[in-house]
């Protein structure tokens, strides 16, 4: 096909956050290695991911997170990791290629590639090709210790369970609609916000309610991202790859917040579904200047179609904030 490379994403951030299988992404490197394509591996969260393989696949039950990456690495052509989504390091990443024995890269490709990223290297921090990339000492101890629990067992699965247990109250307790990951919680925003169109950002105006009234940030990783957002000279909005579900993911980042809080903060989250406040909301959001590319949504700038709309409900839910209480949370718990 016309497709540059294969991306893969461990975990699926695109689908729930779920577990990609290796035997899946096995198949998928053989097709495209056969086409002559690049196999990218984005592991953002591959011990996540590891971790799930260890515990549902039979044939990876034995062996350490540290044993699954490795071979999970070693199926792709290039692996990049944010240090932003481990668990001790608030920002930076690798970009890790093959020195050798590449099925798509040719030797000169590989050099040519080393020299780039260490020439960038020097043009932005000026420290030479030996340098630290504009770490310090401390940034590279934080990174060495994130790395260090992302190799413990215990530590990746008690970060899952975390992230289910809270998904699994929401659903059960408020029927919210909701699917947990192995690193992050994905609403069905368009579920939440039936009135609101898919043309005026389910997703992204749920977000924006969080922001205001709960000061919790998700993103919107739905239709504005992957479904092909397309505005004719007439203003007509249309979906090329419309989704079945506008999702909002709220990550849980590094090992920053304690189960009760996430109970508390998405609570209140789940008694205004629940009461039917956002039943009738109609406003959402204009993109403006949108640009389908992906990456949109890092940056974007939006109308606010419906302000007072937008007031009320913060205000009725900053209210609905204080009326979920400890002792409430307990006997969710």
């Amino acid at each position: 096909g016309s497709a540059g490379c294969l991306l893969m994403t461990m975990t699926d951030n695109g689908g729930g956050g779920q577990p990609v299988s290796l035997k899946n992404l096995k198949l998928l490197a053989d097709r495209a290695h056969a086409q002559r394509k690049l196999v990218w591996i984005d592991g953002c969260r591959v011990y996540e991911n590891a971790c799930f393989l260890k515990a549902l696949d039979p044939d990876y039950s034995d062996k350490s997170l540290n044993e699954i990456v490795k071979e999970i690495v070693d199926i792709g052509d290039v692996f990049t990791v944010s240090f932003k989504k481990m668990y001790s390091h608030s920002g930076g990443g690798i970009f890790i290629n093959r020195k050798t024995n590449s099925r798509i890269l040719t030797q000169q490709q590989i050099d040519s590639m080393d020299f780039t990223i260490m020439s960038i290297t020097t043009a932005d921090y000026g420290n030479g090709f030996m340098s630290y990339s504009g770490l310090t000492g401390d940034g590279i101890v934080e990174i060495m210790s994130g790395m260090a629990l992302c190799l413990n067992e215990a530590v990746v699965a008690r970060r899952i369970l975390e992230v289910c247990y809270v998904g699994s109250m929401l659903h059960h307790r408020f029927n919210f609609p909701i699917i947990s990951g192995g690193h992050a919680l994905y609403i069905a925003a368009d579920r939440i916000l039936p009135c609101i169109e898919t043309a005026h950002c389910p997703a992204e105006y749920l977000n924006a309610i969080m922001m205001k009234a709960l000061r919790i940030r998700g993103c919107g990783l739905g239709n504005l991202v992957y479904g092909g957002r397309h505005v004719s000279g007439l203003g007509e909005v249309a979906y090329s790859k419309q989704l079945p579900m506008d999702s909002l993911r709220l990550a849980v980042p590094r090992e920053v917040y304690e189960q009760e809080y996430l109970l508390q903060a998405l609570s209140t989250l789940g008694e205004a579904y629940q009461k039917g406040l956002f039943e009738h909301l109609s406003g959402g959001l204009t993109p403006l200047d949108y640009v389908d590319n992906g990456f949109y949504h890092f940056g974007a700038k939006y109308h606010l179609n419906e302000e007072d709309e937008f007031n009320d409900v913060v205000s009725r839910m900053r209210g609905l904030s204080e009326t979920v209480t400890d002792t409430q949370i307990c006997s969710i718990m």
